[in-house]
């Protein structure tokens, strides 16, 4: 195998009698085991008149084995001992996964292989999780992405199975001639079969015990010498080419998307020359497709390249998101789109340029880091499926060679004639509506007119090709480490106002670093009208450096600037040896700022239509959206930002920032493969910049509304959609580690149980959980229900029900059960940095938190290990019992439930948000 050099751990690659393909992973660091499996079966294997099989199959095989009988089982038993576990289904695939601590993994492993062994697919279960399927199903009738989806699957070739309806729903899925069951077992035998299987483990065993527990545990999975099925239709015909396909959304959305259909590329992976092409026709910098469509006020963004894929289809696409004027010239952005894949033809087939990217793709290759032991695994699952045994690893990141013919080809393929638009706009007529989701739609036919103007068109002079880019860092190494180098990052510069942090990165010796700019400007959020224009003024800042910073991100180098509760962060990863280059040009651009009405103009109404397209979000999105600007008033809900940014004129913007650089208070942290006189000169170009005259220093406050002694509070949102919701907050008193581990260890306790008992038993609706919730530090619980089934006072009487019983379930807890559950939230808590990524956030969040000593961890591990079962009883029955709690209920009424809610005895009603903020600051 083709292994990063950056890559400590060890594998190997085998076959099971079975013909299950398997690769085991060593990794003697790892703090938790992990496994994945992944079948060649997916919705497309879904039989004709039963829609949604495979994922109900995907479902069930969670509800018990024959082994393992009892419903929850498995996931009581992975959250018990800290881990998780989840799936998906996708159109070819269906993968499974769960990590978990070492000392379980085997055990994790003998009940995870009996999913595929014997699973009980019984009646009692499927009668329940037809429900959740459903529910799953109606959670997303609203939502645009799935909406649109259905309209693909109904306009491309109704023979090829990409067209079936792939979720599932109470009618597909319904009881006919007899129960589903019987179906579902034959559904499950005549497809699940180990050659159709590929297996990864990673743990810190050793190969050769990881390898007998593989063959142990997953060699039983019964072999039906299956073929994989690759589907003999087209994706698309000649009768589904030369469409334009109208769609409306319900948020209010301009895209335009080119699709052209071709061959699969599975023989091409390691030449990649779609990658090339998406490269150059998906460029932002001067000169580019994106450049000159922005500059003509036609569209705000670009990407080329995605597209639906399988294995005897590939859909390449370029999508752009229109302003209202570019509606007005669909056009003359079809044909710029044509004049530049007409430039790549004729100009911009080189070799250097191809060499650019393949060594990007090799430094990204040679200097990966690590990641979750879940999510490598359930990647490298997938691999197994597409990549030849020696690029398992290797593959994502292969450009082997420059072949000229093969681009030429691809090229070839991106014809007017091989054209699909796609328009998804409000305000159009429509002659059609999708099943299942309801979608309006229009189709037309690309007239002779318009494939005979896109047809070699003329090349506008301002398009050009990229230049060489100059952020390439060609051959990037970690710098030497420095004498007396600090385990903690150290304060190196304490002025008035300005505070520098620094550290260099000892453990994982890669040639990236990061950079963080925290400027604390109370002026920047004194009021709701102040954090919008921060907003605006971060936005307009980062249009203005798109062009000259677009090469950067293309060398592996990333930068945002974000605004937060305090003024505004600027943050700059990646490969650190240009990023000085970069952050000069980024605080050049900041110090000569200038706000262009026209832009702003085009920036204001993006704001203003993301910010109202949030009401169409599901219920419990929005819950968690008011929750926030009910408890944090620098953090405001859309509907307040949508009020104060309607007033803002682009005159208000430069008086604004001139006001916010007056008062500030500036923490910069320097981390990663560094040297400390580095930190200080790039320390001295902030400052440069940031210095303005008569400057004072202050620290923004982060207030936080607390709710103690409050009893019940209720907030009641309209959401306009068929699914009542509810969300219970529950805020700690203080901000102490054993606080943090009283709250984030009762979450550990109750999710599963909460998940098992509202969701799998009862079948409340698909969105069920529970979260540790913190918020400016003050640890919080939160329990959360969307149902299409339940109105608010059934699922808050469900959610007080359960808390009513917890005390009893905590009780019924062996000694084993509760050592087992602490240890495995300790194993988290204490779980150590896997990448660099991971120790700068975590750094810079302590920072952040004035956790100067860096050991808050520590503290909560050390507090979590005190914790009695009599402590966490008592915080149950006095903190969380409905008759005794202060919490906050947020809640919705769905459509569907009209009647009267008749919230709980002694519930105080908040009506005015800023009379209750005023009340309880």
């Amino acid at each position: 195998m083709h292994i990063s050099p950056n890559d400590s751990k060890t594998y190997r690659q085998f076959t099971l009698a079975n013909a299950l393909r398997v690769l085991i992973i060593h990794d003697e660091k790892v703090p938790r085991s992990a496994a994945a499996l992944s079948v060649n079966v997916g919705h497309f294997h879904d039989p004709e008149n039963r829609e949604g099989m495979a994922h109900f199959l995907e479902h069930m095989l969670f509800l018990g084995t024959e082994k393992y009988p009892r419903e929850g089982q498995f996931q009581s038993f992975i959250s018990q001992n800290g881990g998780s576990n989840n799936a998906w289904t996708g159109t070819e695939h269906t993968t499974y996964f769960f990590d978990v601590r070492p000392a379980y993994f085997e055990e994790g492993l003998d009940r995870f292989a009996q999913f595929f062994i014997a699973p009980l697919l019984d009646a009692d279960s499927a009668d329940r999780e037809r429900k959740a399927v459903d529910s799953e199903y109606k959670l997303k009738l609203q939502d645009d992405i799935r909406r649109i989806y259905q309209v693909q699957k109904e306009t491309v070739n109704p023979a090829h199975p990409f067209s079936k309806f792939s979720v599932g729903s109470a009618e597909t899925l319904e009881d006919r001639d007899g129960p589903i069951t019987s179906e579902l077992v034959t559904f499950y035998r005549d497809n699940y079969s180990a050659n159709l299987m590929t297996l990864v483990l990673l743990g810190p065993q050793s190969l050769d015990e990881l390898e007998a527990w593989a063959k142990t545990y997953f060699d039983s999975i019964e072999n039906k010498s299956l073929e994989p099925r690759v589907p003999d239709a087209p994706l698309v015909t000649p009768a589904q080419q030369g469409k334009l396909i109208i769609i409306e959304p319900r948020k209010e959305v301009r895209k335009l998307t080119l699709n052209f259909s071709l061959p699969s590329m599975k023989a091409y992976y390691k030449t990649k020359p779609l990658s090339y092409i998406a490269h150059l026709l998906g460029y932002e910098g001067p000169g580019s497709l994106m450049s000159l469509l922005k500059n003509k006020g036609f569209i705000n963004t670009l990407s080329a390249g995605g597209g639906i894929s399988g294995s005897n289809f590939r859909e390449f696409t370029v999508s752009l998101n229109l302003t209202p004027a570019g509606l007005d010239h669909i056009d003359d952005i079809v044909s710029y789109v044509f004049q530049t894949i007409r430039l790549i033809r004729e100009k911009g087939l080189d070799e250097w340029r191809y060499k650019e990217k393949q060594a990007v793709q090799e430094m990204a290759f040679h200097h990966q880091e690590a990641s979750r032991p879940i999510d490598l695994v359930s990647h490298l699952v997938m691999n197994l499926h597409h990549y030849q045994p020696d690029d398992v690893m290797y593959g994502d990141y292969m450009m082997d060679t420059y072949i000229e013919q093969d681009i030429r080809h691809m090229l070839a393929l991106l014809t007017p004639e091989n054209l699909r638009l796609t328009l998804i706009a409000q305000g159009y007529q429509y002659h059609e509506q999708a099943k299942w989701y309801f979608t309006p739609y229009t189709v037309r036919e690309i007239s002779d007119h318009q494939r005979a103007a896109w047809h070699e068109p003329h090349i506008s002079p301002a398009l050009t090709l990229p230049e060489p880019n100059p952020f390439i860092s060609y051959q990037p190494v970690p710098l030497t480490l420095e004498r007396n180098t600090q385990a903690n990052p150290e304060c190196i510069q304490e002025l008035p106002g300005f505070s520098l942090w620094f550290g260099q990165e000892t453990e994982f010796r890669v040639p990236k670093g990061s950079i963080y700019v925290a400027i604390d400007s109370p002026y920047s959020v004194a009021s709701v009208e102040n954090i919008v224009k921060t907003r605006v003024a971060i936005e307009m800042l980062l249009e203005a450096i798109n062009e000259s910073a677009y090469p950067a991100e293309v060398a592996g180098l990333n930068y945002n600037l974000y605004g937060h509760q305090g003024g505004a962060t600027l943050h700059l990863s990646g490969f650190n040896e240009k990023m000085p280059l970069l952050l000069g040009i980024l605080l050049d651009r900041f110090s000569n700022r200038s706000f262009k009405p026209e832009r702003f103009n085009i920036i204001k109404a993006q704001l203003l239509r993301y910010w109202k397209n949030a009401a169409q979000d599901k219920p419990i999105s929005r819950l968690f959206n008011a929750l926030s600007g009910l408890l944090q008033p620098n953090n405001p809900p859309y509907p307040e930002m949508v009020e104060a940014l309607e007033n803002l004129e682009v005159s208000d913007l430069p008086d604004f920032v001139d006001n916010m650089l007056e008062i500030l208070h500036v923490d910069m942290f320097v981390y990663g493969n560094w040297h400390k006189e580095q930190a200080f000169e790039l320390a001295e170009l902030v400052k440069n910049t940031l210095r303005v005259e008569n400057q004072r220093y202050q620290e923004s406050v982060r207030p936080l509304v607390r709710i103690n002694n409050a009893g019940t509070l209720a907030y009641q949102m309209d959401c306009d959609h068929a699914d009542s919701a509810v969300l219970v907050y529950y805020q700690a008193e203080e901000r102490g580690p054993e606080q943090i581990a009283l709250y984030t260890f009762a979450n550990q306790l109750m999710s599963s149980t909460f998940f098992d008992q509202l969701r799998t038993k009862q079948q409340l609706g698909y969105m069920v959980g529970s979260a540790n919730l913190p918020m400016n530090r003050v640890p919080g619980l939160i329990f959360y229900v969307q149902s299409p089934h339940g109105d608010p006072e059934m699922l808050i009487k469900a959610i007080d029900d359960f808390h009513n019983a917890f005390s009893l379930v905590l009780l019924e807890l062996n000694e084993e059960q509760w050592a087992q559950s602490k240890q495995g939230l300790l194993a988290q808590i204490e779980e150590p940095d896997s990448n660099l990524r991971m120790r700068t956030q975590r750094y810079w969040n302590s920072i952040g938190n004035r956790d100067l000593s860096f050991d808050q961890r520590q503290k909560a591990a050390e507090a979590l290990k005190a914790l009695t079962r009599t402590d966490m009883i008592r915080f149950v029955v006095e903190h969380l019992k409905p008759r005794t709690a202060d919490r906050l209920i947020m809640l919705s009424r769905g459509n569907s439930h009209q009647e009267e809610i008749k919230l709980p005895r002694g519930t105080t009603l908040i009506e005015d948000i800023r009379q209750f903020q005023k009340k309880r600051s």
